[in-house]
């Protein structure tokens, strides 16, 4: 009988990319957990494949959580800070979900984590110091697991709120603190890395590793949107003080984040990354995809 593995966020960004690779590779089965099983995104997923099943779980519910993990032989999990914007109780629900593997002897947890920048740049970002607590979390209780570490997503860049603005003589500006090279990845690209970690645990377990696609500056970026959209792109980054005073919630965070990634060059590996997913598209093949999206 094939292994499970339990896939948190499955409806989501990451989860989905995770759980239609894992059906995709034919390894394991796939338990696909939701909060709400007859959402639209959750009937899709059931259509996804005959080796997965769809379960009803809340990270808030320690019972739900437990019953998901039961029987797993691995546990994907992803926890999102932006939904309550609390990176203490991104930190809470982590732990419900690191506690249930350990009573449960999930043999391979894959998270997905990244810094603690508190520690590294003195200031907090919440939406990294939450991951960064569980990962130190899931190593303090001997939970085997590998932390994947993904960059700046390449779906940012066609996302209300974040992607470039249209100004009044018709161009498109992006403004976001970021100076020199920045990894970027395709989201929906990274399930099959997380696929490849699962079915090579002798090589990852332990291991934290970085995953993105490509690392360009924002200016080299957009220039290849303005190519494939045939409009004018740019990028005139303010700086981190003036971009955390902006009037939205998460500014501080974000700018935070790209202080880091201007001046700390974070470990993300392009080479690896390519190695566990060798069929990932490049950048300039999902921006043509997505043409219509940056406008």
């Amino acid at each position: 009988m094939a292994k499970v593995i339990t896939v948190f966020g499955a409806t989501g960004k990451q989860g989905g990319s995770v759980a239609r690779a894992l059906l995709a590779d034919g390894t394991f089965k796939v338990r696909g957990v939701t909060r709400n099983p007859d959402s639209e995104k959750a009937q899709a997923l059931k259509n996804a494949g005959a080796e997965l099943e769809v379960v009803k779980a809340d990270f808030n519910d320690a019972a739900s959580v437990e019953a998901a993990v039961s029987g797993a032989y691995g546990v994907y999990l992803v926890t999102n800070y932006w939904e309550l914007f609390d990176w203490q109780k991104e930190l809470e629900q982590g732990i419900t979900v690191v506690d249930a593997c350990k009573k449960a002897g999930v043999k391979h947890v894959v998270y997905s984590g990244v810094e603690l920048l508190k520690h590294i740049i003195g200031k907090p970002c919440p939406h990294f110091d939450g991951k960064g607590k569980v990962e130190k979390y899931l190593d303090a209780q001997n939970v085997p697991n590998t932390s994947v570490r993904i960059a700046f997503y390449s779906e940012n860049f066609i996302t209300p709120g974040l992607k470039p603005q249209k100004k009044e003589d018709g161009t498109y500006e992006l403004v976001f603190p970021m100076y020199g090279p920045m990894h970027v990845v395709i989201v929906a690209e990274c399930g099959p890395v997380v696929a490849s970690v699962f079915n090579k645990p002798e090589e990852f377990i332990g291991k934290k590793i970085g995953l993105a696609g490509t690392k360009k500056t924002l200016a080299e970026y957009m220039a290849i949107i303005s190519k494939v959209t045939g409009k004018t792109f740019t990028h005139n980054p303010m700086s981190f003080e003036d971009f955390a005073k902006l009037p939205f919630p998460g500014a501080a965070d974000l700018s935070a984040m790209f202080e880091f990634y201007s001046n700390y060059n974070p470990d993300r590996d392009i080479e690896l990354t390519r190695r566990l997913n060798p069929n990932m598209l490049s950048f300039e093949e999902w921006a043509e995809m997505n043409k219509d999206k940056f406008l």
